[in-house]
């Protein structure tokens, strides 16, 4: 609106000043000046089109039924609410569920797993009427709620019954392991109510077959904790693996929230090798980053005389034979080497070099290199961005690097600060193989450093792995995949990763112990996203229509409805009946009227003056 106040204060003065001062009119100028001023303040009113939201009186009661799976799990309120809701709506009200969505109301138990009522909420305003909300008041979207949408809204609350409760929240596994690795994992507990024991069993499950049970100790309820444990070596098979975790714990009264399932691969690949020849402080601090940031399994070898190898983690002796098959087999192959011995690397694998001084041709000057600031356009620029350059300590040196014509800088360093810049970090994907090298010397001392120096050493590390390795779309050949593992009541995203997105698929999906397989339509949207909504259970789907891709994935029992929440304190402004509008300045036809008239009279009235 404050456009059109300026506009018309200017067509005023405009007009004041042509009719008053140059036509000297008298007061037959002051009613010309205020026709102009009208029309044109009119004219700037339709051309912003400003929206204002007003309410009516009116309507029939809206009442809105959670149906989110909290409301049927033990101690749920899904009975009470139906009775609930029946009476508010009475005769001529309307009903409808909400969780995931809003959908037509019927009595069927709650299948949703999430409970979201801002849809809702905008829904049943447009309809007008009271809006009443029946609910355990456990809402997901509760804290960020339009308070406008809150207007004459009542919110009637059945919280559910207080009983007892242990929950496996989270399991944090390897999503790839190699043959014959132990595997760290991480569990996350919850209990509530009048929980007193103190202790559970985890149980771990790959297919049918228990491979793991230990006593576990649980936090005091209610409250949270994480436990680390690690699966001994060779108890998970070969192949892609359906990994379920159980917690068993006496007079739990909820047992969906206390299983979770994860997807495990096992393969005789090893994902990351380092090789160190030899093991000195920058490889060391190398493996220890590596181990730490990247998801998967890392293996370091270190070459401590000719032709005896040792594993750096339990520090025994490797045969010079595995250490050149686990390179070879390696997903990424990270190298620091003197040049003392060949590395065997196999084609189109990615490999991350950090060379000595020793094998670096040119000379090497031994001084402080501080890295530039000035990053070079490459495809890690938008990772490494964020960095404080100048806050970092100097590498001790750096020696002259050739760069293949493909390749392309991502870190540069001047010596001293001064002079020109130096390749420090670089890269090259020729022919779709990528590799890396990491130049100079005591990187590993931000390691030991806090703040920027140690942010940015991991970031180096991190961005490194992410590019060589690529994102999921950059490894996998298949046209599509599916989400791994998904929560009860959820849906199953499949998505497109190619170009050219197709409309429709037809998804087989062959459900664990079932004797046929069920085809569903998948819809892609542009962006290539398609949903499913599953039984919980494992499924092995196939899609003949993509080249016979297939894949795997798991609807868990497990829902964070099932376990007690917070209850949302949400306060509506009454039940008055009230219908939403959204009115625009262009819906107001005398404004149109307004414009014409003031404009035709300002012109006859000059036209009787005898004015142009």
């Amino acid at each position: 609106m404050a456009i059109v106040a300026v506009v018309s204060i200017v067509v005023a003065v405009v007009a004041g000043y042509v009719y008053l001062r140059r036509e000297q009119l008298g007061l037959e100028g002051v009613g010309l000046a205020a026709l102009r001023t009208l029309a044109m303040g009119a004219l700037a009113l339709l051309f912003v089109n400003p929206g204002s939201s007003d309410r009516q009186d009116g309507g029939s009661p809206v009442v809105l039924v959670d149906a989110s799976l909290s409301m049927a799990a033990p101690g749920g309120v899904w009975d009470a609410a139906l009775d609930t809701a029946r009476e508010l709506a009475g005769s001529d009200g309307t009903l409808y569920r909400f969780g995931a969505e809003v959908t037509e109301f019927d009595t069927e138990a709650p299948v949703d797993g999430a409970s979201r009522i801002s849809t809702a909420l905008r829904s049943a305003a447009a309809l007008g009427g009271p809006v009443f909300v029946v609910s355990d008041g456990e809402l997901d979207d509760a804290g960020v709620v339009d308070p406008r949408l809150l207007d004459n809204v009542t919110f009637v609350t059945l919280p559910r019954d207080t009983i007892a409760d242990v929950a496996l929240l989270d399991v944090v596994v390897p999503a790839r392991i190699s043959t014959g690795d132990s595997v760290s994992m991480t569990v996350t507990l919850g209990t509530w109510g009048g929980v007193g024991y103190t202790n559970g069993i985890l149980e771990v499950s790959a297919g049918e077959r228990r491979i793991f049970a230990r006593e576990i100790e649980l936090p005091p309820a209610p409250g949270v904790a994480r436990r680390n444990l690690v699966l001994p070596p060779q108890l998970i098979p070969s192949g892609t693996n359906i990994l379920t975790f159980r917690v068993v714990a006496e007079d739990d009264a909820i047992p969906g929230d206390n299983e979770r399932a994860r997807i495990v691969q096992v393969t005789e690949q090893p994902a990351i090798v380092v090789l160190l020849d030899p093991p000195d402080w920058e490889g060391r601090f190398l493996v220890a980053e590596l181990g730490e940031i990247a998801r998967t399994t890392v293996i370091g070898y270190a070459h401590i005389a000719r032709g005896r190898w040792v594993e750096m983690t339990s520090g025994m002796p490797v045969p010079e034979e595995t250490v050149q098959s686990h390179a070879r087999r390696a997903a990424l192959l990270v190298v620091r080497s003197a040049g003392h011995n060949s590395i065997p690397v196999r084609r189109g694998q990615p490999v991350w070099s950090w060379p000595t001084v020793v094998d670096a041709p040119g000379n090497t000057a031994q001084r402080d290199w501080y890295l530039s600031g000035s990053m070079p356009a490459s495809p890690l620029a938008g990772r490494l961005a964020f960095v404080q350059w100048d806050s970092l300590p100097p590498i001790l040196s750096l020696a002259q690097q050739p760069l293949v014509p493909s390749g392309w800088i991502a870190i540069a360093a001047r010596q001293g600060r001064r002079g020109a810049e130096r390749p420090a970090f670089v890269g090259d994907d020729s022919a779709g193989v990528r590799s890396l090298a990491t130049h100079g010397t005591g990187w590993w001392r931000w390691r030991l450093r806090d703040g920027a120096a140690r942010e940015a050493y991991r970031a180096i590390i991190a961005s490194g792995v992410d590019w060589l390795l690529g994102d999921r779309r950059q490894r996998s050949d298949a046209p599509l995949i599916s989400s791994a593992v998904v929560n009860r009541g959820e849906p199953t995203l499949f998505e497109w990763i190619r170009d050219s997105v197709p409309d429709s698929l037809a998804v087989s999906l062959l459900r664990d112990g079932a004797d046929e397989a069920v085809t569903h339509l998948a819809r892609f949207d542009s962006r290539g996203s398609a949903y499913i909504r599953l039984q919980p259970g494992s499924y092995r789907w196939v899609v003949p229509e993509a080249g016979g891709v297939r894949g795997v994935t798991v609807v868990e029992d497990y829902s964070d409805e099932y376990h007690p929440r917070v209850v949302a304190d949400l306060a509506g402004g009454g039940a008055a009946g009230r219908i939403l509008l959204e009115r625009f300045a262009r819906d107001n036809w005398w404004l149109f009227v307004i414009v014409v008239v003031a404009l035709s009279a300002e012109w006859a009235w000059r036209h009787q003056r005898g004015l142009p």
